[in-house]
């Protein structure tokens, strides 16, 4: 049953993938909405090509004091993703592969978790192509963030709980401890389901629900959790030591709770958050899926198992809590919600366990079939939408996939690798610098405009050497008078100018 399951999921992914148009996206740079968080991303897998040690972790804006050295999350994606562009002569952008890899083991995971209650291998395999048919989900999934990939790294270890239930083997509840090391690791808000499985587990053991000898009555759980509790601190003392060393403030290390902001503000963006957020947070097929899980579910709700009852009771109280924590980030953020999705695919899987013994294959089938096509008619827009957008940016200062260089471009013009640039339209830290392959600056440190003594100096003491800009109309008179020599008048549409020399 297993063998056909995976046989149908992989068909399916297949489909969506071509829905989704992946084989287009995954050639593209960072490219189209969030563009900016993206590059950030790809800019740290760009300098483990060049130096591949695992504690060497950079970014390309050089900030105040010519240091590039910064972290988000744990980078060892990025690490691998080096090292495939270090070693392998394609693809171009292998973290957009990567993320494509964990995205299909992880919603292959979720579909296995299906399999165990509906006992059929299409309604299964539809319903966890349901879950990745979430445009948010699709959309960052094979991208450059690490979200999706967090969130399929908590699909996977629900799937190793689960098998540790079936076979009494403590071996599964290791490997479901390291899958969640690494969600949490790669993204904080990823241990919402950690957590809540962590106290349903806690109030099983309270109440005796758990039978003696089983592997939930003995010690080995706390043994996991203690042991997954060190690693997820280790990793984030490392992270914040490592950016507190080399003064790096820049990637967001703190929460934006909603009691900091005034009713006006909290309405304006409970109200972004319902016209913006919740039409790509789930694809329409979703919603119509969860929806009729969660009316199986309550009808059925005295059937749940303890454990699961808790677990969607601890889950959801953990969700709420998340939103509410981070609730200005979801203003603009769209990827903030993907960590939200574990309550979709709970709700999920409790309906297809309360539902199982009511509904035939076929039934399931139809139902989940006709929820799967409006979910990727609804998913396939938003992606072919997003797609337009990375082509032609709504903005000038957003870059199309055309104008990143590839390997060798600047040094065909005598400019060396070494070479410091100051990109003053560029409002982000790493996208131009990113697309040139250099280090240097952005408009993001400066503001409108660099004065002319910061400019000396940074000349004099950070190696400033070289301005590009995609708009000459940036050039105003102080960065005419410290950049008077034209080099190129490209390529691809970059304006680059030398610093004179003194």
């Amino acid at each position: 049953m297993t063998a056909r399951y995976s046989l149908v999921y992989s068909l399916l992914f297949i489909g969506l993938s071509w829905v989704n148009v992946y084989p287009e996206w995954l050639k593209l740079p960072p490219a189209s909405i969030h563009q900016w968080r993206q590059a950030d991303g790809q800019a740290i897998v760009w300098h483990y090509t060049q130096n591949p040690g695992f504690s060497n972790v950079s970014i390309c804006n050089l900030f105040a004091h010519g240091d590039a050295h910064a972290m988000g999350e744990w980078p060892g994606l990025y690490w691998l993703a080096g090292m495939i562009d270090r070693h392998v002569d394609s693809p171009d952008y292998p973290l957009r592969w990567v993320g494509l890899l964990l995205l299909f083991w992880g919603g292959w995971a979720l579909g296995w978790l299906f399999l165990q209650n509906i006992r059929h291998p299409l309604p299964a395999a539809s319903g966890a192509i349901l879950v990745l048919s979430a445009p948010i989900l699709s959309y960052y999934g094979p991208s450059f963030l690490p979200d999706a990939t967090a969130l399929c790294s908590v699909f996977v270890m629900a799937a190793c709980l689960f098998r540790a239930d079936q076979s009494q083997q403590r071996i599964w509840l290791w490997l479901s401890g390291g899958w969640a090391a690494l969600a949490i690791l790669l993204k904080i808000s990823s241990a919402i389901l950690p957590l809540a499985l962590l106290l349903a587990w806690v109030g099983g053991r309270l109440r005796n629900r758990f039978a003696l000898g089983s592997v939930w009555a003995g010690n080995a759980v706390a043994q996991v959790a203690a042991a997954l509790f060190a690693v997820v601190v280790w990793g984030r003392w490392w992270i914040h030591s490592y950016n507190a060393r080399h003064h790096a403030g820049y990637f967001l290390s703190g929460t934006r709770p909603v009691w900091r902001y005034d009713s006006t503000f909290i309405g304006e963006t409970l109200g972004m958050v319902l016209r913006d957020g919740l039409p790509v947070y789930a694809s329409a097929g979703l919603y119509v899926a969860v929806g009729a899980a969660l009316y199986w579910s309550i009808k059925h709700w005295r059937t749940t198992p303890f454990w699961w009852r808790h677990t969607l009771i601890a889950a959801t109280a953990g969700s709420v809590g998340y939103f509410l924590l981070w609730f200005r980030m979801f203003r603009e953020h769209d990827y903030y919600a993907i960590c939200l999705l574990i309550l979709p695919a709970l709700v999920l899987w409790n309906g297809f366990r309360a539902g199982a013994r009511y509904l035939h294959e076929k039934k399931w089938s139809f139902a989940l079939g006709l929820s799967l096509l409006l979910g990727g008619g609804h998913c396939g827009w938003v992606m072919h939408e997003r797609l337009a957008l990375a082509y032609h940016p709504p903005t000038v200062q957003s870059l199309p996939p055309a104008a990143f260089l590839s390997p060798g471009d600047l040094s065909a013009m005598g400019i060396p690798e070494e070479a410091r640039f100051f990109c003053p339209d560029d409002p982000s830290p790493n996208i131009s610098l990113l697309a040139l392959r250099h280090e240097g600056w952005s408009g993001y440190n400066f503001g409108r405009q660099m004065p002319a003594d910061t400019l000396a100096r940074y000349q004099t003491l950070l190696g400033l050497t070289h301005l590009a800009v995609r708009d000459t109309a940036r050039l105003n008179p102080v960065y005419r008078k410290g950049f008077p020599v034209p080099v190129s008048i490209g390529p691809k549409g970059w304006f680059i100018y030398k610093l004179a020399e003194k």
